[in-house]
């Protein structure tokens, strides 16, 4: 009897620690969903052929366990209202530009401040530098993951009727700003600077509201401002930097394995994957607008130099900003011009 009652148990612990162990491994095999929010077109640059490649390659590193869901167009929400989906856990990861939450990110906006753009491979490049770098400047992302900081290309001066041939031909033409350093540099230059989104442009260039924009090449056909402008400007005065997070509960909760996974085609991987399509893209689009018959023209080098010198002041002015915030707003400007030389 006792033998018999010795199997029963043995035979009954054996069946539960099967079920046991067949139970954990389909909890371990089950499949993490990630929502991925943007306000963009689902046909937009990063969406193609950087946010979809990553997702595959995320999955396929994690055999299958992370599938990335993603929300274009505002599915989730407004489009300022992004970088708050992600904080609240409403989607896992948005991508956003800075400018669209002003003031929230002041450290950043040295990477915004006029001909910081080398090329955008150079510049997302120093923006993870600078992220790495400095506690002051990771800590305006400490309520969320950071996956990637990047950039795209220079923008330039895109007009309707009047070339901009010297610094003399931007006085009293009426111009698209994209951010306030571009609206400062353009008050500097003697221009008038308008704001408005960039999605109404088209109308405000159409109806005479605006003579000309301030965009880089890929702006300027994504939203077919090429079909109206005849004069480009060639002058790489600016960006507009833009991240990729991730709701931070939500990243604590993955397992270690697939944070690995994450992390390793994260951060400086990405965002130079960014910067580096973004500079790739742009010089089509370039074509496209040369094909349609648009004039470029490039400053003399002593115009150019003259307005570099124009905006320095606006580089002292920042720092002081942060200076009087307690932060190390001369420390970081000299390291990113630092780093934005580098190869």
């Amino acid at each position: 009897m006792m033998k018999r009652s010795v199997l029963k148990i043995a035979i009954f612990l054996s069946v539960a620690c099967s079920f046991l162990l067949v139970s954990f491994n389909m909890a371990a095999a089950k499949t993490i969903e990630l929502k991925f929010a943007h306000a963009f077109s689902p046909k937009h640059t990063m969406q193609v052929k950087v946010f979809e490649p990553w997702a595959e390659k995320i999955s396929k590193e994690t055999n299958g366990q992370v599938k990335v869901t993603f929300f274009p167009g505002g599915a989730l929400g407004k489009t300022p209202d992004h970088y708050d989906l992600a904080e609240k856990g409403i989607a896992d990861m948005i991508y956003i530009l800075h400018d669209y939450t002003p003031g929230r990110f002041p450290m950043t906006e040295v990477f915004s401040l006029p001909f910081m753009t080398p090329t955008a491979t150079k510049t997302s490049r120093a923006m993870w530098k600078t992220y790495e770098k400095f506690p002051e400047f990771r800590k305006e992302y400490d309520r969320v993951k950071v996956l990637a900081l990047f950039c795209h290309p220079g923008g330039d001066f895109h007009t309707v009727k009047k070339p901009i041939r010297t610094i003399e031909d931007f006085k009293g033409m009426k111009i698209r700003t994209a951010n306030p350093y571009v609206t400062e540099a353009l008050k500097i230059f003697g221009a008038v600077p308008v704001t408005t989104p960039v999605t109404e442009t088209y109308t405000a260039l159409e109806r005479g509201v605006v003579d000309g924009t301030v965009v880089p090449w890929e702006g300027l056909g994504i939203f077919k401002l090429d079909d109206l402008t005849k004069y480009a400007t060639m002058a790489d005065c600016y960006t507009m930097t833009m991240m990729v997070v991730m709701n931070k509960n939500k990243w604590e909760s993955l397992p270690p394995d697939v944070q690995k996974v994450i992390d390793q085609n994260s951060g400086m991987a990405l965002s130079v994957w960014c910067g580096k399509v973004y500079d790739e893209t742009d010089e089509p689009f370039k074509q496209q607008a040369l094909k349609k018959g648009i004039e470029v023209i490039e400053f003399s080098p002593a115009d150019m130099e003259k307005l570099k010198d124009l905006t320095l002041p606006l580089r002292d002015q920042w720092v002081k900003n942060m200076e009087a915030k307690g932060l190390p707003g001369k420390a970081v400007l000299e390291t990113v011009l630092q780093y934005l030389q580098e190869n």
